[in-house]
């Protein structure tokens, strides 16, 4: 008996409008947009991916809630730094600083990254600006693209030391094929990998401050947790009793012959020990505002950053998130289930920044969103194939068609639509309500 089946769906309930109510996921029956981003209130939030069940039982444990003026939390936060007292929390900053700065040279801050514009931003103005001893740190993608790797190196080639993790291969494309097959999401590998490195290679070199670039709030993570302070839930699990690494249970993995090792890359700290080691994770937008245009101009006049050599397949944009292969189709997942892809994301961050209007912002979402991944189709398929010269027999058997092609995720994404997002008519399957 395989243990991943072949999913069956029934095509029927999305024809008409009699299912139009039905929703999957605990997602919001009603299909709303923020009238100042755009962004939907079927969008999920990040806080605790190492919680997540399978996605066929539970979502996540939130999803963007809006104001009664239907304005998200991330459009509020924006609004609210014009009451901000900039240098009051630039002076607190400082503070901050202080309390972890090196005395004798050693490395003080740990700034976890890719070498994109953001994090070069972050650790460049931490060493030049503040005059601290950041050490960066790495959690491989999937697959690196040609520009993603170019800018690792750029990064270091700017004068900082890197420390890349690389996750044993069979192991990442096994977890990535079971995240695709129980939650749609062939990303949540990485997502646990470079939310748990950080903190557990502070908490090894004895250096307990980490500082990110940006609040996961100022994302559409709850508006709640906008604080200096990355909440210690993002990091951490209570035990691994409650440990779920691409929707199968820490034991389960076990059990099908995967061992502690192979899992380690992404297993959070536990609680207590994060505590103990007094890792503090902060968030350098909350006390300097964030603007990642500005973030890319920085990059450019400071390193040899470089944007992809052209648009990234389901957005209008050139620079955020170009190292990886697997984006592409994780925003194509994330489209599926949700109703809203990589353009959203986009177009939703630049209209809170001044960047382009919301005419402009439809227009664009309404032009890429959604765009199939065809360019990298074959290479991720290939990632995906549990076969059997990489895998052991045993492994290979779980899957009822260990093959990945064309069909087989056509199938996969029908079955991971919800009928309150989808409707089925003779073009095909359209949003049932557009931006």
């Amino acid at each position: 008996m395989y243990y991943f089946k072949k999913k069956e769906i029934d095509s029927n309930i999305f024809v008409g409008d009699k299912n139009a109510k039905i929703s999957k996921y605990g997602l919001p029956n009603e299909v709303k947009y923020c009238k100042k981003c755009l962004t939907s209130n079927q969008r999920a939030t990040t806080r605790s991916e190492q919680r997540i069940k399978k996605l066929d039982q539970d979502i996540q444990d939130k999803t963007l809630k809006f104001f009664d003026d239907n304005i998200c939390g991330a459009c509020k936060i924006k609004e609210g730094w014009k009451n901000i007292d900039i240098e009051k929390r630039k002076n607190d900053f400082l503070k901050i600083l202080e309390k972890y700065r090196s005395k004798n040279g050693d490395y003080d801050v740990v700034v976890p990254g890719s070498g994109g514009k953001d994090s070069f931003y972050v650790a460049h103005k931490l060493k030049h600006e503040y005059g601290m001893n950041p050490i960066t740190v790495t959690f491989s993608p999937f697959l690196y693209t040609d520009w993603g790797w170019k800018n690792l190196q750029n990064w270091i080639s700017a004068g900082f030391e890197n420390i890349l993790n690389s996750p044993n291969r069979k192991i990442y494309r096994l977890l990535s094929r079971m995240a695709l097959e129980n939650m749609f999401h062939p990303w949540h590998p990485w997502i646990l990998g470079q939310k748990n490195f950080p903190p557990k290679i502070a908490a090894k070199l004895g250096i307990p401050l980490v500082i990110y670039g940006e609040s996961p709030a100022e994302y559409c993570n709850p508006i709640e947790e906008y604080r200096e302070e990355y909440m210690i839930d993002w990091h951490t699990i209570d035990n691994k009793e409650n440990l779920r690494l691409s929707g199968e249970k820490y034991q389960d993995l076990l059990s099908m012959g995967l061992k502690k090792n192979d899992l380690e890359p992404f297993v959070p700290m536990l609680k207590d020990e994060f505590i103990k080691k007094k890792i503090k994770c902060f968030a350098f937008s909350y006390f300097h505002g964030w603007h990642p245009q500005s973030n890319y101009y920085y990059a450019v006049q400071n390193s040899n950053f470089q944007t992809s050599d052209e648009r990234t397949i389901g957005t209008y944009t050139k620079s955020g998130s170009i190292d990886d292969k697997m984006d592409h189709f994780y925003y194509h997942t994330y489209y599926i289930k949700f109703g809203i892809g990589r353009a959203t994301h986009d177009v939703s961050q630049e209209i809170r920044n001044g960047d382009i209007s919301i005419k402009e912002g439809k227009n664009l979402i309404n032009k890429y969103d959604g765009e199939f991944p065809e360019k990298v189709e074959k290479e991720i398929y290939k990632f995906w194939t549990i076969d059997k010269s990489s895998f052991s027999e045993k492994i290979v058997n779980l899957f009822e068609c260990p093959e990945v092609n064309r069909e087989y995720y056509n199938n996969l994404s029908n079955y991971f639509r919800s009928p309150h997002i989808w409707k089925k008519n003779n073009m095909g399957f359209v949003l049932r309500k557009n931006i």
